[in-house]
Parts: structure tokens; C-alpha cells; sequence
């Protein structure tokens, strides 16, 4: 497995829990842990668990904002990007989960989930947040990038892309795997 994890996070709650996570994620700083240029919160600080050790609080060796912040969001709806080492960031999934459940007062009203890649694609993985606990499905599959563009010739390469014909077809498939599975628990 490559090193760099990307995990897109979506949140769907209240307008009270989804305001209240763009605000305070939009004054979050990453990088350099424990922040001490600026006065702003840390993201480890402000949504990861509560733990002693960094890799208990993140579930991963270190974490950082994808793109700068919040990708898109509505009053109930948001969708993020994070960068994690070898896998993502699971204890903090878990307490984003957390504190929007207690802002929302309940479970039911609170999905959290995504998809997630490492570089070279291996694995690939979609996953849900059911009642504190990670439900995922993983691909662990897929053919190599290089092999593949090796393959193709050179006049068809220009129409032809890896994540379109390879990785985003396996995400559906796994998506499938998965919202069964949620259907039957």
C-alpha cells in the first residue's frame, strides 16, 4: 500500500450540526502538530477523539486538509477531503460522527460516509458510519495504472482514462456491496 490516503467524507444532518461542523472546520489549520503558529485550531484538536496518542485520535500516522476545506455543502449536506497515511482517518471519522450525533441529539439523523483511495489504488473502499462503528467494503483488485496505459495504444490514450474505465466502475460495484449490506443490519 502507497503511503498518501485520500478520503472524501460526506456528512448528511440537521442544519444545526452542519453549520456548526462548517464553521469550526473552516477555522482549522493542519499541518505541523501541535499548532503553534497561529492561534487556530488544529483539525486533530477539534475533531479528533479523545485519546493520548496522535495515531488513537486520528486513526492514522498524521492528517491533513485535501484542497484547503470544505468542498461543497448545503444546510444539511457537506462533502470533504482529507489526506491520511496508509489508511483514513477512521478515529476521526468516527468522533466527526460523535459530535454531530450529540449536536443533533440523535443517530438517526446523522449519516457520515465516503470513499476513500490510497495513490495506487490498493485498496479502493467505500464505507458508512452505523451507530459508532465503521461498516466498509474494500477492492484490493485492480490493475496497476501503468500496466494499463501500457496497454492501450498510443492513438486511443488520449480518449481513455484509468479512474473513469477501472477505479470509478469498481467504486460502483463496492457501493452496491455496501448499501446492501446496510440494508440488512
Amino acid at each position: 500500500m502507497a503511503n498518501t490516503c485520500r478520503t472524501k467524507i460526506k456528512i448528511e444532518a440537521s442544519t444545526k450540526a452542519i453549520q456548526n461542523f462548517v464553521e469550526r472546520f473552516d477555522k482549522c489549520v493542519d499541518g505541523n502538530y501541535p499548532n503553534t503558529d497561529n492561534d487556530k485550531p488544529h483539525i486533530i484538536d477539534e475533531f479528533g477523539a479523545k485519546a493520548e496518542l496522535l495515531i488513537d485520535r486520528i486513526g492514522s500516522k498524521w492528517v491533513s486538509m485535501y484542497d484547503g476545506g470544505i468542498e461543497y455543502h448545503t444546510d444539511t449536506y457537506c462533502e470533504f477531503s482529507l489526506e491520511s497515511a496508509w489508511y483514513p482517518p477512521s478515529d476521526m471519522i468516527l468522533e466527526m460522527f460523535r459530535q454531530m450525533e450529540e449536536i443533533d441529539g440523535q443517530s438517526e439523523g446523522v449519516r457520515v460516509y465516503g470513499s476513500y483511495w490510497d495513490e495506487g489504488y490498493e485498496p479502493i473502499g467505500v464505507f458508512e458510519v452505523y451507530h459508532g462503528q465503521i461498516i466498509e467494503i474494500e477492492n484490493h483488485d485492480l490493475p496497476n495504472e501503468v500496466e494499463w496505459e501500457d496497454e492501450i495504444s498510443a492513438e486511443d490514450y488520449i480518449d481513455r482514462n484509468f479512474w473513469d474505465e477501472v477505479v470509478d466502475p469498481a467504486f460502483l460495484i463496492i457501493q452496491y456491496e455496501l448499501d446492501e449490506v446496510m440494508k440488512e443490519i
